[in-house]
Formats: C-alpha cells, structure tokens, sequence
C-alpha cells in the first residue's frame, strides 16, 4: 500500500478528516495513546486525491475555455521564497516575478520534498514525493518509466510538450525527459574526470535563446513547456548589470538576473496574445542556506532555508487574480493543481491534491502535511539521514537527535521544542515513519545484480567491498549531521577551491583533515581521488577511488573515474572492467559506452568496438565522438565515402569534436589531396593543439613537400604534446640528420625514442640515425655495429609481424 500525502477535502466539499483544531487536540493526548491513534488514524485515511469537484474559478477572458489553456512551467533554482520581492524582501528587484504574484496566487509557505535539483523536480512533475518515485540523489538515480509525468499525460492529451534546462542534473538520462517531445539539454561534458554533476550548466540568457525558438514552434498548438533557470546556484554567477549591481550579494544578484529571463518568456507570450490563454507557474526546487544553521549551500539539512521555496500561479480565471494564500501547501500539488484548472481529469494514486479551492478563495485551508527527505549526508559522507514532516504550524526532523519547531512563532526554527512538546514531536514522528515505511515500494531504486564471475574480477581489481545499493549499517550507528556540519563546510570549501588546479595541495590538506577526524567520510577519499587524478597521479588516484567504493560500493562517479585513472595509465583490462561495471549502474551513460568502443578500437577488436559505438549513439544520437569513430572504422576499410559521410555528420554534431579534422585529412591524404589534407590538420591543431598525431601526420606531409623547416617544427610540437611518443623523437632525429644539423640532439633523440619503446615499429630508425651521427663524427666501426643493431630489429619485427597473421 501506498502511503500518499494528506488532505481534508472531501468529494462533497465538506471536510474529510482532521481539521487543525482538531489535530492540535489529538496532539495533547499521551506519547503513548498518541502514537497507536497516529497509525490507526493514519489507514484509516483516504488515499484517492481527488481535487473538489466544481470549484467555480470564475469566467476567463473572451470567450475562451478551459480546453484551450496551455501551461507554462519556470522551475527556479535554488531558490529561497524570502529572496523575491513578492515575498517581502527589499533588496532585490524581480518585478516579472512581482507582476505574476500581483496578477495571480502567491503561496506564502510552499514546502519542497528534496533541498536537491533532480528528485525535487521528480516530485514536482510526478507529485509524488522521493520514496515513492524512487529518486533520493542526484547522479545515480533514474525516473522510472513507470513513473507517469505531468508531460506524459499532457501530451496523451494532445497537447505538444518541450523543456529547456539548465543544468546537467537535470538532463534527459535522468528520466524526466518521458512525456516531452522536445528536450533541449545538449549539454558539453569536460573531457576532464573530476567534474561535479552540478558544475555543468548554461545561464539563464541562453535557456530563454533556446527556449523562445521552441515555443515559436508551439505556439499555434494547445502546449506544455517547461523552463527551467539554474543561476542562483553556487557561485552565484550573473553577467552585468546584475554582477555590479549585486557585488556584495552575488545570490540575490543571480535572482535578479533570473527574473529578467523570466521577463522575456512573459513578453513572448504576450506579444503573441497568449498571456491569457495559459497558466503561468512558478516554483523553487529548494532554496539555499545562506549560513543558516551552519549552512551555507544546500542538501544538508531540511531547514525552512532549503525547504521553504516560492510558488505562484498565474492563472487567466477571474477569481485566480491576486490572492495569497498562508495555508501551507507543497510542490507536489503543482500537477493535481494545473490538471484541475486545464479542465483534465485528476491525476490518480499521487501524493498532491488540487490547490484550486485555495485559489479560487473557496476555501481558507487544505490542512495539507508536507514531507521533506535529505539523504545527502548519508550516501556522500555516511552520515545519518534526516527526513521532515509537517502538519499545521509544526514541523518535526527526524534525525538522531530529534527536533521540533513551532514554525508561526518561529519561523527561522531556532528553538527546539522536541523536549517541551514531547507528544506532539512522537505523533508526527509516528506519521512520517508510517509514510516513510508504506511509500517505499517497487518505484524505489534498485541496483542491478553482478554475476558472481564479473563480482570477483572486480574485486579482484579494487573496485569492490561488496555489492549494495547504500551505505550500510544501522541508522543509529550514524553520526547525526548537526554534529558535522563543520566539517561538511569544510569539503564545500575544499570543492570550490579544488577548481583552481593551483590550490591542489592546499585541498589535499583540507581533505586529509577531514579524514583525520572522520575516516569514513566518503566524499573526502572520492574527493582526494579526483584531485590527485587532475594532477597526473593516477597511481594515487585509484587508491583513493578504491577507499570509496569500499565505503559505497555502487558510487557510480567513483567507479568511472577510477576506470578512467586505469585507462590512463595503459591497464585496459581493468578500465574495461570499471567500465562495464558502471553501465550495470547507469546503463544510459553514451560516453562511458564509447569509452569501452575505444578500448576495442585500439585492441584491434572492430566488431565490438563498433557495436559499442552504435550502442553509444542509440542511447544519445549527439555523441559526436562515436559517429567520429565510425569514420574512423570505415576508413580502415577503404569506405572513404562513408567515412567523410560519419565524420562530416560528427562535425555537424559538434563543431569540435576532436580528431574528425584529423580524420579529414587522411582520408585527403588517402586520395592524393596533401592541400586539403594540410588544411584539415591545421583545424585540427587549432581545436586540439596537443593532438599530437596530426602534428606528426602533418610534419609528414611537409616531409613529402620538402619543407623541412615546417617538418621540424610539427616534429617538435607532436613530441612536446606527448613527450612519451617515440615515434616522434624518431623521425625529428632523422629530420636533424637529413639536414646536417644538430647531430648530438639528433642522437640524444634517438636513443631516448629507443628508451620509450625499443621494440616500436620504427625502433630501427633510431639505430640507423644513431649510426649516421656515428659515420659523420667519423666513427665508421661503431656506425656499423649500431646499423647492425637496427638491421637485427627490423629482421625480429618483420618476423613477428608474420607469425602474427
């Protein structure tokens, strides 16, 4: 059974259960009477969230109906309710905002379910909160299909459905891309490991550019979008006027700067006459600490400062206009709420009900409990969950040390009253346990099962202690996060400063600090590992992923970077390993499944590594580097239409994906076109300038055009890009021969190009430079046993090569 959210109206319209005089008196009953009613009075409770029948929201402009509304959803960022200026704040300007409120409803006290991006927004477009639809983090969580999204049943309604988003954390392998026929989030990963889900992103004047165009498209069409804005997350970046406007208050200057993007989504619609023909919601996924408590960011604590979020809907009904409405509400009844006033059926077995007697003014309250989850602190430093429950004016945490807060009197929760209203505390603590043990059913996330041969390989390679889906251990057991708040502060610190490769040590400092008082802090080990990963040491690097994935095995970011460190260092088998066990948790991940195709490619396996590619592309058509490869693959079969087809359409993917202008030009070089194929590695160097094999490709061209000069010099940059390519130091040696110059550094290239692989293909080069140096410094004897030396290699490698056929 499902446990859903609470509401007292009734199909009549008449109160369906406890109002909140009546709730406050069953609060005063003993803990121990109290909390036996708490669960009975708990099943007894319906469950069907039905919106009131017939709710009268008055005329709409003309003669317009309800089947002709579209709707219009802005998501704000971490974004706090008391930072707008409809909500009373003063030192910020968000006038579109301002005018929504004026013109519509204002909820004065709206309560997210997640103080993170990716499950608050699930709860908001499935209305269901995070234990029923599954989705507790960000990164690693997916939306199930079986979940039914707010696009998926508008657009079984005909309507056409596109979003926008900001952020990465929000992109479409996530899951709540289902029910949208246009998603636009074609973000950029780094090449780089380390990055922070978070950290990708693109501000709020390139949504609405890309936005604008998508509603063009809908707008002679009933329609559903969806914008969502990330600035004012951290670092609170905003472009002028707003960043000297807003100098010493970078957070209200990056709202401020959101408000003006959402001025221009209300100017599209009204200068296409449309303002009035659709629903204008908007709604804060969380908000932000501002050092409140201890917090500075977000997804620690489920405070008023991350959980208390605005929320407006401007509707074009005439008694929608407006009103605010004290009486708390949540973000899950944003889709029961915009379902009732489009005139569609409500939505069935969720958590929301319909705020439409709110807005309407029909009715003063829905006497509506709230829940709120952090599971952060426990799966990123193995810490103890917190979850939030509210009825009426209170609200109890329940952590290891429990608190309640009389939020009328005390709205910034600053006296805990657990110990003085111990009754009160235990009943509600009794409700949120109810609804967190009934709620947690099949839409919870499970990991997939590793078979026991793949279990002991990766083990065997350090990937694994064992194979759960959470940090183990008993909730009592773990250190309650009020406690730990300062070393959280400290990792957030150590994060920001980690972005500047110069600080490098200093964060390794921070972070062995961290472990020294808290050895299972499971961040810090991840966190150290990927500092040391960005500073070359990869050898350092898995040691520290290894330390993780001990502490949380199923850390998806831990295993890929350190399947990636493996990579680095030449030890495919276990890339391919990790690899592999990364898509067992995060099978939708394109680039890691061309990260196993380029494994394939380079061992010569071109079957697999090409259906990897395809794969790659089935999951994300725009992953340029796997079309790139493809051209690759058909230029090594001869199929250079083909391939100038894959690459040009890589290309046209991204602009700069690397190694297709390479591709480009030996594909120019194949037919005999050495000026094309000049110009095509130039691009490339321009792109990529450490590509270091079209330095080498093109110092060959020039070699065949007898510039020496030139060749020198793109010898000389393709060995500076990769000091370890012998192939290189090889031919810059000779190129010093031929010309007579430089015969000592001739030399010294030679033997160091033997030092980095003596049994390279063009190892015997090195020995026939080597004794040219000899014979032109007058060594005759020597020369001749170093000729020797080469001829004896080329004899062993040609011999090789044929029993390798």
């Amino acid at each position: 059974m499902l446990m859903l959210g609470l509401t007292a109206v009734g199909a009549a319209g008449h109160d369906g259960g406890v109002n909140r005089t009546g709730l406050v008196a069953v609060f005063l009953l003993s803990t121990l009477t109290l909390v036996g009613a708490a669960v009975a009075w708990w099943q007894w409770w319906p469950h069907s969230q039905q919106a009131q029948g017939g709710v009268d929201l008055g005329a709409l402009p003309g003669r317009a109906g309800r089947d002709g509304l579209n709707l219009l959803v802005i998501t704000l960022d971490t974004t706090r309710a008391d930072r707008i200026g409809a909500y009373g704040y003063r030192n910020i300007e968000t006038p579109a905002i301002d005018r929504l409120a004026a013109d519509g409803v204002l909820f004065e006290q709206a309560m997210s379910s997640a103080p993170l991006t990716l499950p608050s927004h699930c709860s908001i477009f499935t209305g269901r909160f995070p234990p029923e639809h599954g989705v507790r983090d960000n990164g690693g969580f997916f939306l199930s299909p079986t979940q039914t999204t707010l696009a998926t049943m508008l657009k079984a309604r005909g309507f056409q459905t596109g979003a926008v988003v900001g952020a990465y954390v929000l992109d479409g392998k996530w899951g709540l891309n289902q029910g949208f026929t246009t998603y636009v989030d074609d973000f950029e990963l780094p090449e780089n490991s380390g990055f922070g889900i978070g950290d990708v992103k693109r501000p709020g004047n390139d949504v609405v550019d890309r936005a604008l165009p998508m509603l063009e498209k809908m707008k002679h069409s009933r329609f559903f979008a969806w914008i969502h804005f990330y600035d004012p997350h951290s670092p609170y970046e905003s472009p002028e006027p707003f960043k000297s406007r807003y100098e010493r208050r970078p957070y209200a200057g990056a709202i401020a700067f959101t408000d003006s993007q959402v001025a221009r989504l209300i100017a599209f619609l009204e200068s296409n006459q449309l303002l009035d023909r659709t629903i204008v919601a908007v709604l804060g996924d969380h908000g932000e600490g501002l050092n409140q408590h201890g917090e500075g960011t977000h997804g620690f604590f489920i405070y008023e400062s991350t959980t208390r979020v605005p929320f407006i809907i401007r509707a074009p009904f005439e008694k929608t206009r407006g009103r605010r409405i004290a009486d708390p509400v949540r973000t899950v009844d944003l889709v029961p709420t915009v379902l009732d006033l489009l005139g569609l059926p409500a939505a069935r077995d969720i958590a929301g009900v319909s705020l439409a007697p709110l807005l309407a003014g029909t009715r003063k309250t829905l006497d509506l409990e709230g829940y709120a989850e952090a599971l952060y602190p426990l799966h990123h430093f193995g810490w103890s969950e917190i979850r939030a429950w509210r009825a009426g004016q209170y609200k109890v945490i329940d952590a290891p040390r429990p608190e309640l807060f009389d939020l009328d009197k005390d709205p910034e929760e600053t006296h805990n009253l657990y110990a003085e209203r111990r009754a009160v505390a235990d009943g509600m603590l009794a409700r949120l346990r109810a609804h967190e043990h009934d709620a947690a059913g099949p839409a919870a996330q499970s990991m997939p099962d590793v078979d026991p041969e793949a279990r002991a390989r990766l083990a065997a390679l350090g990937y694994v202690g064992s194979f759960v889906a959470t940090v183990s251990g008993p909730k009592s057991d773990r250190a309650d996060p009020k406690d730990k708040i300062e070393l959280f502060n400290l990792m957030i610190q150590s994060r920001e400063i980690a972005k500047d490769k110069a600080s490098s040590e200093r964060v390794i400092a921070m972070l062995n600090k961290v472990i020294a008082e808290d050895p299972k802090v499971i961040d810090a080990w991840f966190n150290l590992g990927n500092v040391h990963y960005k500073l070359g040491r990869f050898e350092e690097a898995i040691r520290y992923f290894s330390k993780t994935l001990e502490l949380k095995p199923d850390y998806d970011l831990a295993v890929v970077n350190m399947a990636n460190a493996y990579r680095r260092l030449g030890k495919d088998d276990a890339a391919l390993a990790g690899y592999e066990r990364y898509l067992s948790i995060d099978p939708k991940n394109a680039h890691v499944r061309y990260q196993l195709g380029e494994i394939y490619l380079d061992r010569g396996d071109v079957p697999r590594a090409e259906k990897n590619f395809r794969q790659a592309l089935e999951i994300d058509k725009r992953v340029a580097a796997a079309r790139n490869a493809l051209g690759a693959i058909a230029f090594t079969r001869g199929d250079l239409a083909t391939a100038e087809r894959e690459t040009r359409a890589a290309l046209a993917l991204k602009s700069t994906v690397r190694l297709a202008h390479f591709n480009l030009a030996l594909i120019a070089e194949e037919r005999g076109d050495l000026t094309t194929a000049e110009s095509e590695y130039k691009q490339e160097l321009a792109l990529h300038a450490k590509t270091y094999k079209a330095a080498f490709n093109l110092s060959r061209v020039y070699e065949r055009q007898n510039r020496i000069n030139d060749q020198i010099a793109l010898l000389k940059q393709s060995i500076a890009a990769n000091p370890l390519f012998a192939e290189g130091h090889f031919f810059l040696a000779k190129a010093y021969l031929d010309a007579g110059t430089n015969l000592l550094e001739a030399m010294s290239l030679a033997r160091k190009g033997l030092e980095i692989d003596p049994l390279s293909t063009v190892a015997p080069l090195g020995h026939f430079v080597i004794a040219g140096v000899m014979l032109k410094q007058g060594q005759p004897a020597a020369a001749a046993a170093e000729m020797a030396r080469g001829n004896a290699l080329e004899a062993r490698l040609a011999r090789e090569k044929q029993v390798t056929r």
